[in-house]
Protein backbone atom coordinates (compact mmCIF):
# COMPACT_ATOMS: atom_id res chain seq x y z
CA UNK A 1 0.00 0.00 0.00
CA UNK A 2 1.41 3.41 -0.95
CA UNK A 3 2.20 5.95 1.76
CA UNK A 4 -0.27 8.37 0.18
CA UNK A 5 -3.08 5.79 0.52
CA UNK A 6 -2.26 5.41 4.21
CA UNK A 7 -2.56 9.15 4.78
CA UNK A 8 -5.93 9.16 2.93
CA UNK A 9 -7.39 6.88 5.61
CA UNK A 10 -6.57 9.46 8.34
CA UNK A 11 -8.83 12.34 9.11
CA UNK A 12 -7.74 15.84 8.18
CA UNK A 13 -7.03 16.65 11.82
CA UNK A 14 -4.89 13.55 12.26
CA UNK A 15 -2.96 14.31 9.07
CA UNK A 16 -2.18 17.84 10.29
CA UNK A 17 -0.95 16.53 13.64
CA UNK A 18 1.33 13.96 11.95
CA UNK A 19 2.73 16.61 9.58
CA UNK A 20 3.40 19.01 12.45
CA UNK A 21 5.17 16.30 14.42
CA UNK A 22 7.34 15.47 11.42
CA UNK A 23 8.33 19.13 11.05
CA UNK A 24 9.28 19.29 14.74
CA UNK A 25 11.48 16.22 14.36
CA UNK A 26 13.18 17.66 11.25
CA UNK A 27 13.76 21.01 13.01
CA UNK A 28 15.27 19.24 16.01
CA UNK A 29 17.66 17.31 13.77
CA UNK A 30 18.74 20.54 12.02
CA UNK A 31 19.33 22.30 15.35
CA UNK A 32 21.41 19.40 16.62
CA UNK A 33 23.52 19.45 13.47
CA UNK A 34 24.08 23.21 13.72
CA UNK A 35 24.99 23.08 17.39
CA UNK A 36 27.26 20.11 16.85
CA UNK A 37 28.99 21.94 14.02
CA UNK A 38 29.39 25.13 16.03
CA UNK A 39 30.72 23.18 18.99
CA UNK A 40 33.16 21.38 16.74
CA UNK A 41 34.39 24.56 15.10
CA UNK A 42 34.69 26.27 18.48
CA UNK A 43 37.19 23.72 19.73
CA UNK A 44 39.09 22.83 16.57
CA UNK A 45 41.82 24.39 14.47
CA UNK A 46 42.91 23.75 10.93
CA UNK A 47 46.32 23.03 9.37
CA UNK A 48 46.72 25.49 6.51
CA UNK A 49 50.22 24.61 5.37
CA UNK A 50 52.82 21.98 6.16
CA UNK A 51 56.38 21.57 4.91
CA UNK A 52 58.94 18.92 5.81
CA UNK A 53 58.57 16.81 8.95
CA UNK A 54 55.45 17.74 10.91
CA UNK A 55 53.63 15.59 13.48
CA UNK A 56 50.55 15.99 15.63
CA UNK A 57 50.01 14.54 19.11
CA UNK A 58 46.71 14.21 20.93
CA UNK A 59 46.33 14.94 24.65
CA UNK A 60 47.39 11.34 25.42
CA UNK A 61 50.61 11.60 23.39
CA UNK A 62 49.38 9.46 20.49
CA UNK A 63 50.76 10.59 17.12
CA UNK A 64 48.28 11.46 14.37
CA UNK A 65 48.89 11.61 10.60
CA UNK A 66 48.92 15.17 9.21
CA UNK A 67 47.82 16.75 5.95
CA UNK A 68 46.77 20.17 4.67
CA UNK A 69 43.35 21.32 5.91
CA UNK A 70 43.42 18.71 8.66
CA UNK A 71 41.34 19.77 11.65
CA UNK A 72 42.67 18.98 15.10
CA UNK A 73 41.23 19.31 18.57
CA UNK A 74 41.91 21.39 21.63
CA UNK A 75 44.61 19.67 23.68
CA UNK A 76 46.61 18.54 20.64
CA UNK A 77 50.29 19.48 20.19
CA UNK A 78 52.06 20.25 16.94
CA UNK A 79 55.73 19.39 16.34
CA UNK A 80 58.04 20.41 13.49
CA UNK A 81 61.28 18.64 12.60
CA UNK A 82 64.59 20.15 11.49
CA UNK A 83 63.14 20.85 8.03
CA UNK A 84 59.54 21.37 9.14
CA UNK A 85 57.14 24.30 9.02
CA UNK A 86 53.44 24.42 9.86
CA UNK A 87 50.79 27.15 9.63
CA UNK A 88 47.59 26.83 11.64
CA UNK A 89 44.33 28.73 11.28
CA UNK A 90 43.08 29.18 14.83
CA UNK A 91 40.02 30.82 13.28
CA UNK A 92 39.33 33.17 10.36
CA UNK A 93 41.41 36.05 11.78
CA UNK A 94 44.20 34.31 13.67
CA UNK A 95 47.04 32.47 11.95
CA UNK A 96 50.20 31.14 13.59
CA UNK A 97 53.24 29.57 11.93
CA UNK A 98 55.66 27.24 13.71
CA UNK A 99 59.33 27.39 12.74
CA UNK A 100 61.43 24.24 12.32
CA UNK A 101 62.41 22.38 15.50
CA UNK A 102 59.42 23.79 17.39
CA UNK A 103 56.59 22.50 19.54
CA UNK A 104 53.31 24.15 20.51
CA UNK A 105 50.33 22.96 22.51
CA UNK A 106 46.85 24.28 21.67
CA UNK A 107 43.82 24.84 23.85
CA UNK A 108 40.57 26.29 22.60
CA UNK A 109 37.24 26.67 24.36
CA UNK A 110 34.60 28.77 22.70
CA UNK A 111 36.24 32.19 22.25
CA UNK A 112 39.22 31.50 24.51
CA UNK A 113 42.46 30.51 22.78
CA UNK A 114 45.76 29.48 24.34
CA UNK A 115 49.01 28.49 22.65
CA UNK A 116 51.85 27.20 24.80
CA UNK A 117 55.26 27.28 23.11
CA UNK A 118 57.64 24.77 24.67
CA UNK A 119 60.36 24.81 22.01
CA UNK A 120 61.50 26.85 19.02
CA UNK A 121 59.56 29.80 17.60
CA UNK A 122 56.09 30.82 16.51
CA UNK A 123 55.01 33.79 14.37
CA UNK A 124 51.46 35.07 14.94
CA UNK A 125 49.27 37.29 12.80
CA UNK A 126 45.92 38.53 14.09
CA UNK A 127 44.22 40.53 11.35
CA UNK A 128 41.36 41.94 13.45
CA UNK A 129 41.28 43.23 17.00
CA UNK A 130 39.73 40.82 19.43
CA UNK A 131 36.29 41.61 20.78
CA UNK A 132 35.74 42.20 24.47
CA UNK A 133 34.57 38.62 25.02
CA UNK A 134 37.52 37.05 23.15
CA UNK A 135 40.86 35.96 24.60
CA UNK A 136 44.08 34.82 22.93
CA UNK A 137 47.22 34.11 24.97
CA UNK A 138 50.62 32.79 23.97
CA UNK A 139 52.62 31.31 26.84
CA UNK A 140 56.18 30.17 27.44
CA UNK A 141 57.81 28.89 30.62
CA UNK A 142 58.39 32.44 31.89
CA UNK A 143 55.96 34.81 30.15
CA UNK A 144 52.37 35.19 29.01
CA UNK A 145 51.46 37.52 26.14
CA UNK A 146 47.88 38.72 25.77
CA UNK A 147 47.28 39.14 22.03
CA UNK A 148 44.49 41.54 21.05
CA UNK A 149 45.12 42.29 17.36
CA UNK A 150 48.73 42.35 16.28
CA UNK A 151 51.59 40.42 14.73
CA UNK A 152 54.90 39.26 16.08
CA UNK A 153 57.07 36.36 17.12
CA UNK A 154 57.86 34.50 20.34
CA UNK A 155 61.03 32.46 20.31
CA UNK A 156 63.88 31.00 22.33
CA UNK A 157 66.93 33.09 21.49
CA UNK A 158 69.98 30.92 20.77
CA UNK A 159 72.30 33.80 21.67
CA UNK A 160 71.45 33.68 25.38
CA UNK A 161 68.90 30.87 25.75
CA UNK A 162 66.21 33.28 26.96
CA UNK A 163 62.67 33.62 25.71
CA UNK A 164 61.95 36.72 23.65
CA UNK A 165 58.79 38.39 22.37
CA UNK A 166 59.05 40.59 19.28
CA UNK A 167 56.09 42.78 18.26
CA UNK A 168 55.99 43.81 14.60
CA UNK A 169 52.78 45.82 14.86
CA UNK A 170 50.25 46.60 17.56
CA UNK A 171 50.52 46.64 21.36
CA UNK A 172 50.79 43.62 23.67
CA UNK A 173 50.72 43.23 27.45
CA UNK A 174 53.26 40.74 28.83
CA UNK A 175 53.24 39.26 32.31
CA UNK A 176 55.90 37.14 34.00
CA UNK A 177 55.93 35.26 37.30
CA UNK A 178 58.92 34.09 39.31
CA UNK A 179 58.04 30.48 40.26
CA UNK A 180 60.07 30.67 43.49
CA UNK A 181 58.98 34.06 44.86
CA UNK A 182 55.50 34.15 43.32
CA UNK A 183 56.10 37.76 42.26
CA UNK A 184 54.34 38.83 39.04
CA UNK A 185 55.09 41.86 36.91
CA UNK A 186 53.64 43.17 33.66
CA UNK A 187 54.91 45.33 30.82
CA UNK A 188 53.57 46.80 27.58
CA UNK A 189 55.40 46.04 24.30
CA UNK A 190 54.76 48.09 21.15
CA UNK A 191 55.58 47.91 17.45
CA UNK A 192 59.25 47.37 16.64
CA UNK A 193 60.15 46.30 20.18
CA UNK A 194 61.48 43.10 21.71
CA UNK A 195 61.17 42.11 25.35
CA UNK A 196 62.94 39.47 27.43
CA UNK A 197 62.31 38.23 30.97
CA UNK A 198 64.91 37.95 33.72
CA UNK A 199 64.24 35.97 36.90
CA UNK A 200 66.29 36.38 40.08
CA UNK A 201 66.31 33.96 42.97
CA UNK A 202 68.53 35.91 45.37
CA UNK A 203 65.79 38.38 46.36
CA UNK A 204 62.09 38.54 47.15
CA UNK A 205 61.27 41.95 45.68
CA UNK A 206 62.16 42.81 42.07
CA UNK A 207 62.77 39.13 41.41
CA UNK A 208 61.27 39.66 37.94
CA UNK A 209 62.68 42.15 35.45
CA UNK A 210 62.27 42.93 31.75
CA UNK A 211 64.60 44.32 29.12
CA UNK A 212 63.01 46.20 26.23
CA UNK A 213 64.90 46.74 22.97
CA UNK A 214 64.08 48.62 19.77
CA UNK A 215 64.39 46.50 16.62
CA UNK A 216 64.97 47.71 13.06
CA UNK A 217 63.94 45.89 9.88
CA UNK A 218 67.51 44.70 9.29
CA UNK A 219 67.57 43.16 12.79
CA UNK A 220 64.44 41.04 12.35
CA UNK A 221 64.87 37.29 12.73
CA UNK A 222 64.84 35.77 9.26
CA UNK A 223 61.80 33.67 10.13
CA UNK A 224 59.77 36.76 11.06
CA UNK A 225 60.96 38.70 8.01
CA UNK A 226 59.97 35.81 5.73
CA UNK A 227 56.47 35.58 7.19
CA UNK A 228 55.99 39.33 6.74
CA UNK A 229 57.43 39.46 3.22
CA UNK A 230 55.19 36.67 1.91
CA UNK A 231 51.98 38.44 2.98
CA UNK A 232 51.46 41.79 1.20
CA UNK A 233 48.73 43.00 3.55
CA UNK A 234 50.81 42.13 6.61
CA UNK A 235 53.95 43.69 5.11
CA UNK A 236 52.14 46.99 4.51
CA UNK A 237 50.70 46.95 8.02
CA UNK A 238 54.07 46.26 9.65
CA UNK A 239 56.05 48.73 7.54
CA UNK A 240 53.49 51.47 8.17
CA UNK A 241 53.54 50.82 11.91
CA UNK A 242 57.34 51.01 12.16
CA UNK A 243 58.19 53.34 9.26
CA UNK A 244 60.21 50.52 7.73
CA UNK A 245 61.05 50.14 4.07
CA UNK A 246 59.45 47.10 2.45
CA UNK A 247 62.69 46.39 0.55
CA UNK A 248 64.61 46.08 3.84
CA UNK A 249 62.21 43.41 5.08
CA UNK A 250 62.48 41.50 1.79
CA UNK A 251 66.27 41.77 1.90
CA UNK A 252 66.32 40.29 5.41
CA UNK A 253 63.98 37.50 4.32
CA UNK A 254 66.31 36.63 1.43
CA UNK A 255 69.38 36.22 3.66
CA UNK A 256 70.89 32.73 4.06
CA UNK A 257 69.29 30.61 6.75
CA UNK A 258 70.85 30.83 10.19
CA UNK A 259 69.92 29.24 13.51
CA UNK A 260 68.03 31.75 15.62
CA UNK A 261 66.30 29.63 18.22
CA UNK A 262 67.24 27.15 20.90
CA UNK A 263 65.53 24.95 23.42
CA UNK A 264 64.87 26.71 26.73
CA UNK A 265 67.32 26.34 29.57
CA UNK A 266 66.42 23.80 32.22
CA UNK A 267 67.02 26.37 34.95
CA UNK A 268 65.61 29.90 35.16
CA UNK A 269 68.18 32.48 34.17
CA UNK A 270 69.82 34.25 37.08
CA UNK A 271 72.93 35.52 35.32
CA UNK A 272 72.12 39.18 34.97
CA UNK A 273 72.19 41.35 38.06
CA UNK A 274 72.59 44.58 36.12
CA UNK A 275 71.18 45.34 32.70
CA UNK A 276 73.63 47.38 30.63
CA UNK A 277 72.06 48.33 27.31
CA UNK A 278 72.90 50.27 24.16
CA UNK A 279 71.33 53.62 23.37
CA UNK A 280 68.42 51.89 21.67
CA UNK A 281 67.73 49.57 24.60
CA UNK A 282 65.52 50.58 27.51
CA UNK A 283 66.35 48.91 30.82
CA UNK A 284 62.94 48.20 32.21
CA UNK A 285 63.83 47.29 35.76
CA UNK A 286 66.98 47.90 37.77
CA UNK A 287 68.33 45.03 39.80
CA UNK A 288 70.24 46.62 42.68
CA UNK A 289 68.32 46.80 45.93
CA UNK A 290 70.05 49.72 47.70
CA UNK A 291 70.44 52.49 45.12
CA UNK A 292 68.76 55.87 44.97
CA UNK A 293 67.21 55.69 41.50
CA UNK A 294 65.35 52.99 39.60
CA UNK A 295 62.88 52.47 36.80
CA UNK A 296 60.36 49.86 37.82
CA UNK A 297 58.04 47.60 35.91
CA UNK A 298 54.40 48.53 35.51
CA UNK A 299 52.70 46.35 38.08
CA UNK A 300 53.80 44.12 40.90
CA UNK A 301 51.62 41.65 42.72
CA UNK A 302 52.29 38.73 45.00
CA UNK A 303 50.78 35.44 43.93
CA UNK A 304 51.37 31.77 44.27
CA UNK A 305 53.90 30.40 41.77
CA UNK A 306 52.37 29.45 38.44
CA UNK A 307 52.92 26.13 36.78
CA UNK A 308 55.36 26.43 33.92
CA UNK A 309 55.38 24.75 30.54
CA UNK A 310 57.58 21.84 29.52
CA UNK A 311 60.52 21.81 30.05
CA UNK A 312 59.92 22.90 33.64
CA UNK A 313 62.57 25.20 35.12
CA UNK A 314 64.29 23.94 38.23
CA UNK A 315 65.13 26.95 40.40
CA UNK A 316 68.39 26.86 42.26
CA UNK A 317 68.82 28.25 45.75
CA UNK A 318 70.32 31.71 45.70
CA UNK A 319 72.86 31.27 42.92
CA UNK A 320 75.62 33.81 42.54
CA UNK A 321 74.57 35.98 39.59
CA UNK A 322 77.20 36.47 36.96
CA UNK A 323 77.17 39.17 34.29
CA UNK A 324 78.44 38.52 30.80
CA UNK A 325 78.95 40.96 27.93
CA UNK A 326 77.74 41.10 24.37
CA UNK A 327 77.70 43.89 21.83
CA UNK A 328 74.52 42.80 20.03
CA UNK A 329 71.99 45.62 19.97
CA UNK A 330 69.03 43.35 20.62
CA UNK A 331 70.62 41.57 23.59
CA UNK A 332 70.91 43.21 27.05
CA UNK A 333 74.61 43.79 27.53
CA UNK A 334 74.87 42.26 30.94
CA UNK A 335 78.06 40.33 30.76
CA UNK A 336 81.71 40.43 29.99
CA UNK A 337 84.39 38.05 28.82
CA UNK A 338 86.07 35.84 31.37
CA UNK A 339 89.37 35.67 29.51
CA UNK A 340 90.71 39.04 30.71
CA UNK A 341 93.20 38.54 33.57
CA UNK A 342 92.20 40.23 36.83
CA UNK A 343 95.41 42.27 36.71
CA UNK A 344 94.60 43.71 33.24
CA UNK A 345 92.34 46.68 32.84
CA UNK A 346 88.93 45.48 31.63
CA UNK A 347 86.64 47.30 29.22
CA UNK A 348 83.33 48.49 30.72
CA UNK A 349 80.20 47.00 29.12
CA UNK A 350 78.53 49.22 26.54
CA UNK A 351 76.63 52.11 28.15
CA UNK A 352 78.65 52.04 31.39
CA UNK A 353 81.04 54.77 32.54
CA UNK A 354 84.26 54.39 34.54
CA UNK A 355 83.84 55.56 38.13
CA UNK A 356 86.12 57.96 40.00
CA UNK A 357 87.59 54.96 41.79
CA UNK A 358 88.45 53.10 38.58
CA UNK A 359 91.60 51.04 39.16
CA UNK A 360 91.85 51.83 42.88
CA UNK A 361 94.39 49.62 44.60
CA UNK A 362 97.87 48.26 43.90
CA UNK A 363 98.88 45.59 41.41
CA UNK A 364 96.46 42.69 41.21
CA UNK A 365 94.34 44.25 43.99
CA UNK A 366 93.07 47.01 41.71
CA UNK A 367 89.33 47.51 41.88
CA UNK A 368 87.46 48.46 38.70
CA UNK A 369 83.99 49.92 39.15
CA UNK A 370 81.76 51.33 36.42
CA UNK A 371 78.19 52.62 36.49
CA UNK A 372 75.13 53.36 34.39
CA UNK A 373 72.67 55.55 36.25
CA UNK A 374 72.41 53.93 39.66
CA UNK A 375 73.59 50.49 38.49
CA UNK A 376 77.14 49.53 39.46
CA UNK A 377 79.38 46.78 38.10
CA UNK A 378 82.67 45.55 39.53
CA UNK A 379 85.30 43.43 37.79
CA UNK A 380 85.41 40.53 40.22
CA UNK A 381 87.24 37.23 39.67
CA UNK A 382 87.58 37.85 35.94
CA UNK A 383 83.95 38.82 35.29
CA UNK A 384 81.66 41.81 35.63
CA UNK A 385 79.20 41.36 38.49
CA UNK A 386 76.52 43.61 39.92
CA UNK A 387 77.51 45.55 43.03
CA UNK A 388 75.31 46.66 45.90
CA UNK A 389 76.11 50.13 47.25
CA UNK A 390 75.81 50.84 50.96
CA UNK A 391 76.55 54.32 52.31
CA UNK A 392 77.70 54.38 55.93
CA UNK A 393 77.84 57.69 57.81
CA UNK A 394 80.26 57.92 60.72
CA UNK A 395 80.94 61.19 62.55
CA UNK A 396 79.62 63.18 59.58
CA UNK A 397 81.79 61.29 57.08
CA UNK A 398 80.28 59.10 54.36
CA UNK A 399 81.94 55.81 53.59
CA UNK A 400 81.01 54.11 50.30
CA UNK A 401 80.88 50.33 50.57
CA UNK A 402 80.35 48.00 47.59
CA UNK A 403 79.44 44.35 48.02
CA UNK A 404 79.39 41.53 45.44
CA UNK A 405 76.33 39.27 45.06
CA UNK A 406 77.86 36.72 47.45
CA UNK A 407 78.18 39.39 50.16
CA UNK A 408 81.94 39.98 49.80
CA UNK A 409 83.04 43.58 50.35
CA UNK A 410 84.53 44.59 47.02
CA UNK A 411 85.46 48.19 47.85
CA UNK A 412 85.20 50.58 50.77
CA UNK A 413 86.39 54.18 50.82
CA UNK A 414 85.48 57.84 51.16
CA UNK A 415 85.45 58.73 47.45
CA UNK A 416 82.03 59.27 45.88
CA UNK A 417 82.07 56.90 42.86
CA UNK A 418 79.31 58.69 40.93
CA UNK A 419 78.52 62.26 42.05
CA UNK A 420 75.91 62.66 39.33
CA UNK A 421 73.69 60.10 41.02
CA UNK A 422 74.71 60.30 44.67
CA UNK A 423 74.87 64.09 45.15
CA UNK A 424 71.77 65.19 43.27
CA UNK A 425 69.67 64.39 46.34
CA UNK A 426 71.31 67.30 48.20
CA UNK A 427 70.38 69.89 45.55
CA UNK A 428 67.61 72.21 46.70
CA UNK A 429 64.50 72.24 44.56
CA UNK A 430 62.02 75.10 44.46
CA UNK A 431 59.45 72.93 42.69
CA UNK A 432 58.76 69.28 42.02
CA UNK A 433 61.92 67.85 40.39
CA UNK A 434 61.62 66.39 36.88
CA UNK A 435 63.17 63.14 38.09
CA UNK A 436 60.26 62.40 40.47
CA UNK A 437 58.25 59.46 39.20
CA UNK A 438 54.51 60.26 39.02
CA UNK A 439 51.74 57.98 40.20
CA UNK A 440 49.70 56.22 37.52
CA UNK A 441 46.00 57.05 36.97
CA UNK A 442 43.65 54.18 37.74
CA UNK A 443 43.55 51.59 34.95
CA UNK A 444 46.71 52.86 33.21
CA UNK A 445 50.05 51.06 32.83
CA UNK A 446 53.54 52.38 32.17
CA UNK A 447 54.45 52.53 28.48
CA UNK A 448 57.92 51.15 29.05
CA UNK A 449 59.53 52.26 25.78
CA UNK A 450 58.91 55.91 26.78
CA UNK A 451 58.61 55.83 30.56
CA UNK A 452 61.17 58.12 32.14
CA UNK A 453 63.15 58.72 28.94
CA UNK A 454 65.79 61.48 28.75
CA UNK A 455 67.13 63.63 31.56
CA UNK A 456 63.96 65.72 31.43
CA UNK A 457 62.08 62.51 32.34
CA UNK A 458 59.09 62.04 30.03
CA UNK A 459 56.48 59.73 31.52
CA UNK A 460 53.88 58.07 29.27
CA UNK A 461 51.26 55.54 30.32
CA UNK A 462 48.68 53.58 28.35
CA UNK A 463 45.21 52.08 28.76
CA UNK A 464 44.21 50.21 25.63
CA UNK A 465 44.62 52.75 22.82
CA UNK A 466 44.60 55.75 25.18
CA UNK A 467 47.89 57.43 26.12
CA UNK A 468 48.65 59.96 28.87
CA UNK A 469 51.80 62.04 29.35
CA UNK A 470 52.93 63.56 32.65
CA UNK A 471 53.82 67.26 32.41
CA UNK A 472 55.59 68.77 35.41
Amino acid sequence: MALADVFKKFSKKTTIIIAAAALVVIAAVVVCIVFARNGYLATTMRLLRIEGAVSLEDSNGAVKPVSNNLRFQSGDALNTGSDGLASVGLDNTKIITLQNDSRAEFKKKNKNLELKLTKGAVFFNVTEKLKSDEKFEIKTSTMTAGIRGTSGMIYYDAADGREALLITDGLVEVSATNPETGETKTAMVGSGQEIKVYLFFDRVQDSVAFSLTSVKAAQLPKFAATRIAEDKALAKRVCDANNWNDSEVKKKAAEPETTTTAAPKTEPTTEATTEATTTTTTTVATTTSETTESTTVTKSTTAKPKATSTPKPTPTKKPTPKVTETSAETTPETAATTTTPASSEPTPPSGYTKSKIWGTGIGTDKKYICFKGSDYLGYYNGSWVGLTLQKKNTAGTTNYVFKTPDGTIYYTGLTNPNPEVEETTTTKQTSKPASTEPALPSGYKKYLSCWGENRGKKFICVSGDDYLGYEF
